[in-house]
């Protein structure tokens, strides 16, 4: 939980904010984000899956946490443009049909100078792997894909990525012009 909150801390959200979290799941981080946004503020959760959206609404009604909650998919959210000044995702992206149709949706719903903070599983390639690492690779062939830098687009700004979990986790973190 502990790298989670570091994630949730990313997009340095401020109380009365709105945030966008693309993929919710269950909302694991919604309560996170809640309390950076406080009472005046707003967090959404899009999924695809009506499930994970009914998890989700039944884990914020036990901790009588607030969200809009939407079904929807990445790559085409129901949002107006420049709606959020913060835009989470916290794994999945690797599992997208259209990775490049989500990350240009988070930059449309994003406001100017708002964060986008993308986190996922995945390996760097620019170095060395250690053993735990190139353990992982065989077990789950999934952390093979380094996270999705070239599919940012080159007018977003101050674009850089952060290691965690062992080096296991990407944290893509870029703003909004």
């Amino acid at each position: 939980m502990n790298e989670r909150r570091k994630a949730v801390d990313r997009p340095q959200l401020a109380r009365g904010q709105r945030v966008l979290e693309v993929s919710v799941g269950t909302g694991t981080n919604v309560p996170l984000m809640a309390e950076r946004l406080g009472p005046e503020g707003r967090a959404m959760g899009l999924d695809i899956s009506r499930n994970m959206l009914a998890q989700c609404l039944q884990k914020l009604e036990r901790q009588a946490v607030r969200a809009d909650l939407i079904e929807g998919e990445a790559a085409h959210l129901p949002s107006a443009d420049a709606s959020f000044d913060a835009v989470f995702h916290h794994g999945g992206i690797a599992e997208f049909g259209d990775k490049q149709g989500a990350i240009d949706e988070m930059m449309r719903v994003a406001r100017p100078k708002a964060r986008i903070v993308i986190c996922d599983a995945g390996l760097p390639v620019d170095r060395r792997l250690p053993l735990m690492s190139r353990l992982l690779l065989k077990l789950q062939p999934e952390y093979e894909q380094p996270p999705p830098l070239d599919l940012i687009p080159a007018r977003a700004q101050d674009v850089h990525v952060d290691w965690f979990h062992g080096a296991a986790w990407y944290l893509i973190v870029f703003e909004n012009p």
